[in-house]
């Protein structure tokens, strides 16, 4: 099985720790190890390094050299820009199959996920590309078991199993982010999972289904791969950037009746907001690398501190505090996930520098 890891996000939903030259799979949430190796270690466990690719945008080429140094470095396709999951994937689909592998499992993993259970999601990484592989004329996804009415994940509801698997299902349909009250039915109902992203395919059949339901979105990345071949960079830029914005949901796995989902609980997370990382890794303690930390009559609080300043808290209570060399955050934890918010207003008052 080849297994690519996607890795292109450029979030600042960890903003002042997250910025666009550092996005959040290069981060050390306290571990010792970015979330993008910690993934790359995932996927050793899958597959050997010759098996294993890496999906990201030509600022960030640098970056994943520097941090995953058994990664060859002509196994890193380069997207021009940004342009969602449905050109992402499709492109490094059409490089795979130029490559000669186009008939062979490829696993989709996302750089910047967190797991609890790595066991049980190693096992069934591993049953996606049995899946692929006893019939290649099928996509597998992998839907999380939903452990809290989240209004911000997409949802499928599952249908009959597939035989021989107890935990593998067609899909009857997909949800998308819906509101708190039908969130909390689908927990109740017990036959809705989270939809993770995680897709496993061959690059020949993914193409063609997509070719199906989204054929500009195929036509175009023919015309990337080509000027790619032909080493024209202007051109690949300019065929790159012509292609629909869509992500792939949207472009093919909401569409294709060709789909089935491995499903379980593996103490997933996105590591979307600092009260997540609060939740993850806060548990024992701060992560202060270099500096140092004095709480007084404080308690329930979490501080990342990328500096070597002493930082200090006296009187507070359930905050997420950051400290980096240009930027300080201080938040309640429960409001942490504005940070989006932070964001917007640094971009409109034009102080790109702090981002």
């Amino acid at each position: 099985m080849n297994i690519v890891i996607v890795a292109g996000g450029g979030g600042t939903r960890l903003w002042p720790l997250s910025k666009k030259a550092l996005p959040k799979q290069f981060l050390d949430l306290g571990t010792g190890k970015t979330l993008i190796e910690h993934t790359f270690d995932r996927a050793l466990q899958l597959t050997d390094a010759s098996n294993i690719y890496v999906a990201t945008t030509e600022e960030h080429v640098a970056k994943t050299k520097e941090v995953l140094p058994m990664l060859s470095p002509n196994h890193i396709f380069t997207e021009p820009e940004r342009r969602e999951t449905g050109p992402a994937l499709a492109a490094t689909a059409i490089q795979l199959v130029g490559l000669g592998k186009g008939d062979e499992p490829v696993l989709f993993l996302w750089a910047d996920h967190v797991f609890t259970d790595e066991a049980s999601l190693v096992r069934d990484l591993n049953i996606m590309g049995e899946l692929v592989a006893k019939d290649s004329n099928r996509i597998v996804i992998m839907g999380h078991v939903p452990v809290s009415p989240e209004t911000g994940y997409g949802y499928m509801k599952m249908g009959e199993k597939v035989e021989g698997y107890d935990h593998v299902h067609k899909i009857d349909e997909f949800k998308e982010k819906p509101d708190l009250e039908t969130a909390e039915g689908y927990v109740a109902a017990q036959t809705y999972f989270w939809n993770m992203g995680y897709i496993c395919v061959t690059p020949n059949f993914f193409l063609q289904e997509l070719a199906v339901h989204t054929p500009e979105l195929v036509s175009g990345v023919r015309k990337f791969a080509e000027a790619l071949a032909g080493h024209d960079e202007q051109q690949a830029k300019n065929a790159y950037h012509e292609l629909p914005k869509i992500a792939i949901d949207y472009a093919l796995n909401e569409k294709t009746k060709h789909i089935i989902a491995v499903t379980g609980d593996y103490g997933w997370s996105d590591v979307g907001s600092w009260a997540v990382v609060k939740e993850l890794f806060g548990v024992d303690g701060d992560h202060v690398p270099k500096g140092h930390h004095v709480h007084v009559d404080s308690d329930n609080n979490y501080i990342y501190n990328a500096t070597d300043k002493a930082v200090s808290l006296i009187g507070i209570h359930n905050t997420v505090v950051v400290v980096t060399d240009n930027a300080i955050l201080i938040s309640d934890t429960a409001s942490s996930q504005k940070v989006k918010d932070v964001v917007k207003k640094i971009e409109e008052n034009g102080k790109d520098e702090y981002l």
